[in-house]
C-alpha cells in the first residue's frame, strides 16, 4: 500500500487516538492548500498596491504632457498667424517655448520608463503563482483549534521542499503574503489542514525514544 504524503487532522487524530483539537494544538507544522499569488512579505514592489506611487506619477505626467502639447500646438499656430490666443493666454518667448519642449521631452521619457516598469511588474506578478501547500502561521492554527475555523489568512510561511536547497525565489521559512486565491475562500477550517507524514513519523519516533528512555531510567 502506498503511504500518503500528508494526513488530514481527522486522520492523524485517529492514528494517535486523540481529539482533533489535541492534534491542532500539537507542535507539528500544519499546512493548507493554496492556489494563487504568493509574495515574499518584504517584496513591497510586487505585492498589492506596491505600484501606487509609480501609477500616480504616470497619470500626473500624462496629464501634464497633454497640457504642454496643447499649449505648444496653440503657440505654434499663433506664431504662424493661424490662431488668435484667448484673453487668458500669453504669447510665449522663444526661451519659454524651448523650456516647454524640454519639459515635454523629459515627461515623454519618464512616461515611457514608468510604463515599461509597470508592465514588467505586472508580468513578474503573474510568475509568482503557487499551487501547493503553505505552512499555517501559529495564530492561524490557534484560532482553528479554538473555533474550528478562521478567516482565510493573508499570510503564511513558505514550507520546506524535500530535495531543494532552500534558495528558491522565496526562501524556505519566509513569511509570505497571499493574493488572488482561487477559488476565493472566506474561511480556513479544520478540514483544510494537513500534516506531513514525514513530520508525523519524526514525532512518533521521538515519542518512542522518550518512552524507551523513561523505561530504562
Amino acid at each position: 500500500m502506498i503511504e500518503p504524503l500528508t494526513l488530514t487532522v481527522a486522520e492523524l487524530a485517529a492514528r494517535w487516538n486523540q481529539s482533533t483539537r489535541q492534534v491542532l494544538e500539537h507542535s507539528l507544522p500544519m499546512y493548507f492548500y493554496f492556489d494563487g499569488l504568493v509574495f515574499d512579505f518584504s517584496d513591497k514592489w510586487h505585492r498589492a498596491n506596491g505600484d501606487v506611487q509609480e501609477a500616480q506619477d504616470l497619470e500626473t505626467h500624462k496629464a501634464r504632457l497633454s497640457t504642454l502639447e496643447i499649449d505648444l500646438e496653440r503657440q505654434s499656430l499663433h506664431k504662424r498667424g493661424l490662431l488668435k490666443l484667448t484673453q487668458w493666454e500669453e504669447a510665449l518667448s522663444d526661451n519659454e517655448l524651448h523650456d516647454y519642449r524640454a519639459e515635454a521631452d523629459r515627461l515623454s521619457s519618464q512616461i515611457a520608463h514608468l510604463t515599461a516598469r509597470l508592465k514588467e511588474r505586472s508580468e513578474e506578478r503573474q510568475r509568482r503563482v503557487r499551487n501547493g501547500l503553505l505552512r499555517a502561521a501559529p495564530r492561524t492554527m490557534h484560532e482553528i483549534a479554538q473555533h474550528g475555523q478562521t478567516r482565510f489568512p493573508h499570510f503564511a510561511y513558505m514550507p520546506h521542499s524535500p530535495g531543494s536547497d532552500g534558495k528558491g525565489p522565496i526562501p524556505e521559512g519566509a513569511v509570505v503574503a497571499l493574493e488572488d486565491g482561487f477559488p476565493l475562500k472566506e474561511w480556513l477550517t479544520e478540514a483544510d489542514i494537513v500534516v506531513s507524514m514525514l513530520d508525523v513519523k519524526v514525532a512518533e519516533a521521538a515519542a518512542q525514544d522518550n518512552t524507551g528512555s523513561s523505561k530504562t531510567s
